[in-house]
């Protein structure tokens, strides 16, 4: 049974950290043709495409290129371009991690090599595993051994090496918010029929995505954010009810937790009278 798919867009703001747009894409959302023209329809200046290695291939080099809209692209690591030398001659820390880093230009691009310590640690690990399993031949472990922990960025800006693996990583946040939509709204399952219900389906998702992400600062900045989540603080503000009554507005009685969350927060949306 042929089930019909449709494929999304996320865009975010990289200064926010909250969703702005979503939308479907006609074609293929693993085409870059297709991302481009769709993010191309939006009126911003300075736009940079943040790619995941999946969209890497000479092809989309070619596309690139000339384009308005600069570029950070991850090389896959069997890619010939990790073969170019490039000197690791410097260093910065990223949430703890050490990462050494080093840059070339190369025709009309920058190669931007980085090697995180752990991860190089974390990779050789594995290679000696798969080796004392015999899972895997020489050829391949040398290889491997070679490229461990490495991170090779084509880009097409010239800035520093720091700059762009942090652009690199911003990708995380749209990975996060994709994994939120789908695993906790439980937001990528229709069985709708019609493409009104569908638009609706969606963009009350959406809406449901930018208030777990506004709820996810604000316990991060109250430092809450490893005793509560978004859902269960919807929850416990749920126990309390607004009611009308003879033209009169009350609120039924406050719990204290929901009392002690709301002040830690800033919010105050609840006379500090109204105390259970």
């Amino acid at each position: 049974m042929q089930v019909p798919q449709i494929d999304l867009a996320l865009l975010c703001s990289a200064d926010t950290g909250v969703p702005t747009m979503i939308r479907s894409i006609p074609g293929s959302v693993k085409d870059i043709k297709t991302l481009y023209h769709t993010i191309n329809e939006l009126d911003a200046g300075g736009k940079i495409l943040i790619l995941d290695r999946g969209f890497f291939s000479e092809g989309t080099l070619e596309f690139l290129a000339g384009k308005k809209t600069s570029y950070v692209l991850p090389a896959k690591r069997n890619s010939h371009y990790y073969d170019t030398r490039i000197h690791l001659n410097e260093y910065f820390s990223y949430h703890d991690r050490l990462i050494k880093c080093g840059k070339r230009r190369y025709n009309d691009f920058y190669l931007y090599l980085f090697e995180d310590q752990d991860l190089r640690l974390e990779e050789q690990k594995t290679l000696y595993r798969k080796q004392d399993e015999g899972t895997i031949d020489k050829e391949k472990f040398d290889e491997g051994m070679k490229r461990a922990g490495k991170i090779l960025i084509i880009s097409d800006m010239d800035r520093e090496k720091q700059e762009i693996y942090r652009l690199y990583k911003k990708r995380e946040v749209v990975e996060k918010m994709f994994d939120t939509y789908k695993t906790v709204l439980n937001a990528d399952k229709l069985y709708l029929q019609d493409d009104e219900s569908v638009f609706g389906h969606v963009f009350i998702a959406f809406l449901s995505l930018y208030i777990h992400c506004k709820l996810e600062q604000l316990l991060k900045k109250a430092k809450l954010n490893h005793k509560i989540t978004p859902i269960d603080l919807l929850y416990n503000y749920s126990k309390v009810y607004h009611l009308e009554m003879d033209g009169r507005g009350m609120i039924t009685e406050v719990p204290k937790q929901v009392m002690d969350f709301d002040e830690a927060l800033g919010l105050s949306m609840f006379p500090k009278i109204i105390r259970s």
